[in-house]
């Protein structure tokens, strides 16, 4: 194994989470095909991102936006973590915390549109 494709994460409205995704947290549509439930939709940075995948089922649904137990879904790296968190913040992303420093990163957790966790993470550069 080499490469992580996408991650799914189910939700409610495609074009609601979509837009999320994209207008709030950055991410490109790099595939969107079909409509209704058989709707395939890919976001992300280059090739790696999320799969949106519609709740089509009650058991699927009850999951929605809490897909971990409330462990985070997903870790994003970026190069500007204050950058970042100024940005989030201005769009009215749900931070859970501000900018923490361990040993060699920095990072915080946000919450998406139904509430799954995330963790934005800048590596130090000189604890590489």
């Amino acid at each position: 194994m080499k490469t992580l494709g996408r991650i799914v994460i189910l939700v409610n409205d495609y074009d609601e989470a979509a837009n999320f995704y994209r207008d709030k947290l950055g991410l490109d549509t790099l595939f969107d095909a079909g409509e209704g439930a058989r709707r395939f939709l890919h976001l992300g940075f280059g090739q790696g991102g999320v799969w949106l995948l519609l709740a089509d089922s009650a058991e699927a649904r009850a999951r929605v936006g809490n897909q971990t137990g409330g462990q985070p879904v997903g870790v994003v790296y970026t190069d500007d973590i204050h950058g970042d968190f100024a940005r989030l913040a201005d769009k009215g992303v749900k931070i859970a915390e501000t900018v923490q420093s361990d040993e060699g990163s920095f990072h915080f957790r946000f919450h998406d549109l139904y509430g799954n966790q995330w963790v934005l993470v800048q590596l130090d550069a000189s604890a590489r």
